[in-house]
């Protein structure tokens, strides 16, 4: 049997790469960079480029800061949580996200100590808020106290926030 030679056309292969230029690199006019230059992917700055590194590594930082939100609910909000995991309701993993590493620790180890006392119960109220005050310290930093009611007690909370990374971190936290 003759074998007959199957043509195929040549169809260019389309992806989504740019086409590539006929000039040499060199030949080409360079613009003149203005301000640090950054790659992008997909229109998304991703990382600044070596010739943009400050003298240690690291990437030249804007000194724009954030505007950080009121930090009274985060207050509101860290308490309630906190007093949940120690009543047995919440697991202290949910917190992580606003504790700093040394008071979730602490309260971690609080969870664990009082979690031997008393069972959760179903029917327990939640914890109500009933008075919240917050002094700001700084741009930065700030002090609150909670007021709050547990079960049929009326308890009080301390704490410090911090701003770290654009976000209000709790530092010192003291549940009554």
């Amino acid at each position: 049997m003759p074998i007959t030679a199957v043509r195929h056309h040549a169809r260019p292969i389309r992806s989504g790469a740019a086409p590539r230029l006929a000039a040499p690199p060199a030949a080409l006019p360079r613009a003149v960079p203005r301000g640090p230059r950054v790659l992008t992917f997909g229109g998304a700055p991703q990382f600044p480029v070596a010739e943009d590194l400050a003298d240690n590594g690291r990437p030249v930082t804007s000194t724009t800061e954030l505007v950080l939100p009121d930090p009274t609910s985060i207050c509101c909000s860290v308490v309630r949580a906190a007093v949940e995991v120690l009543r047995g309701e919440r697991p202290v993993a949910q917190l992580q996200r606003w504790l700093a590493p040394d008071v979730f620790d602490a309260l971690g180890r609080r969870a664990l100590l009082m979690q031997g006392s008393a069972e959760p119960d179903v029917a327990a109220r939640p914890v109500v808020i009933r008075r919240a005050r917050l002094v700001r310290l700084g741009e930065t930093t700030a002090e609150a106290t909670v007021v709050l009611e547990d079960m049929d007690r009326v308890r009080a909370a301390a704490l410090r926030l911090e701003a770290r990374r654009g976000v209000w971190r709790v530092v010192v936290l003291e549940i009554g």
